[in-house]
């Protein structure tokens, strides 16, 4: 803590913090013991004011100060619980985007183009995802949406490849005073998938770029509120693969599929410096946050009539990586002393379902909507996309 910074930062700006612009409030206390006391909001004033000075007496702070001090060194101690947050947006963004893909799949289930012909795709849709604070963590909501293009190759009559690319925006509220975080992310994902005789298969790998390009920190400073923007940069790398075996036969109007899956995801975020050098603005070390997932669930699909169908899939997945996250830091002003704190802890236990509508709009196009829903026990997140795709 630069405690001295900050009581030159309310000395030059007492109104700000409740004072009185007009006392020399280091000069000056409430009580009058071993001070020199206030004529305007000392205890024998006229109108005593404790709460409009900074000292009490010659050693102690006012209950404003004391308050002020608090806020301080709380807005150092709480700046990880929101910063360590930062790596599980770019999770949940991913998710997002593995979510849409695998509905996609789910949708052409024993339905692809074929051999030889090409599959298009266009995807538009939201998210929330909702963040209640366990220990070393803060509460958050988030919010964002996507448009996502594609395309897929049938090779070969057991075999089909393709490439997705998706842009993602994403806003997160953090914290009592609404911390706002921006994150924009550019996500390509080439995949291979096999079906016959029942069994089935996807093998995926994916890579981003990710944009935090406005991370401002918001915290309360007594009567104030304290701000700190910052921006910077990070880059993610995804595998997942799933192994399915389809209990209906392949002309059967239904489909039940238990599966297993596995996935790996590797995100870092770099770190940044929040700009000025005041009390509060702190500059924060890189980030890598990284998942291992191992999964089991059921997919299955249902055509209602001969250009409609409703499919869905639940899922549990296991997180290996569960150690609490640090993160490094130091005050702009005292950048030769760095520290280290704890923040958000990844949950073991994952839940996930699908839910999704497919209409043949013609021969070759058709029209899907789908909802997503994730869950563990301080996490929720919640997405709906809609799609076009076209086979030639």
């Amino acid at each position: 803590m630069n405690v001295p910074l900050l009581i030159n930062e309310i000395l030059a700006q007492p109104a700000r913090f409740g004072f009185d612009p007009n006392e020399n409030l280091v000069s000056t206390c409430f009580s009058g013991d071993n001070c020199r006391e206030s004529t305007t909001n000392g205890r024998s004033s006229a109108t005593p004011n404790p709460s409009r000075l900074f000292f009490n007496d010659r050693v102690h702070p006012t209950e404003a100060g004391q308050r002020l001090l608090a806020d301080y060194a709380y807005s150092l101690l709480s700046a990880p619980w929101e910063i360590s947050l930062l790596p599980e947006m770019a999770n949940g963004t991913l998710r997002m985007h593995q979510d849409e893909i695998r509905a996609q799949w789910l949708s052409d289930w024993g339905n692809w183009q074929g051999v030889g012909q090409w599959q298009s795709m266009l995807s538009a849709g939201g998210q929330k995802m909702d963040f209640d604070a366990p220990d070393n963590s803060a509460d958050a909501d988030g919010r964002g949406y996507n448009l996502t293009i594609g395309g897929s190759y049938r090779f070969a009559e057991n075999w089909r490849t393709g490439v997705v690319a998706g842009a993602y925006r994403q806003s997160l509220e953090a914290g009592p005073r609404d911390s706002d975080y921006k994150l924009n992310s550019y996500i390509a994902t080439a995949f291979l998938q096999y079906q016959a005789n029942h069994w089935w298969g996807d093998l995926s790998v994916s890579g981003g770029k990710l944009d935090y390009e406005n991370a401002e920190r918001k915290f309360a400073l007594g009567v104030s509120e304290g701000q700190e923007k910052g921006d910077t940069d990070g880059e993610m790398w995804a595998a997942s693969g799933r192994v399915g075996f389809d209990i209906a036969g392949p002309t059967s109007r239904w489909h039940l599929s238990p599966f297993v899956s596995a996935d790996y995801a590797h995100i870092d975020v770099d770190g940044y410096s929040e700009k000025g050098d005041r009390s509060t603005a702190l500059t924060f070390s890189d980030q890598t946050r990284k998942s291992r997932r191992a999964g089991v669930g059921v997919q299955g699909k249902f055509q209602v009539t001969p250009s409609t169908q409703v499919w869905g899939e639940v899922a549990h997945e296991r997180e290996f990586e569960t150690d609490q996250q640090d993160v490094t830091m130091a005050l702009n002003s005292v950048q030769s002393v760095g520290f280290t704190l704890q923040g958000y802890t990844p949950q073991r236990d994952l839940n996930r379902a699908t839910l999704g509508v497919s209409q043949k709009l013609t021969q070759d196009l058709t029209l899907r909507g789908n909802y997503n829903w994730r869950k563990n026990d301080d996490v929720t997140q919640q997405g709906v996309n809609v799609a076009l795709s076209l086979s030639f």
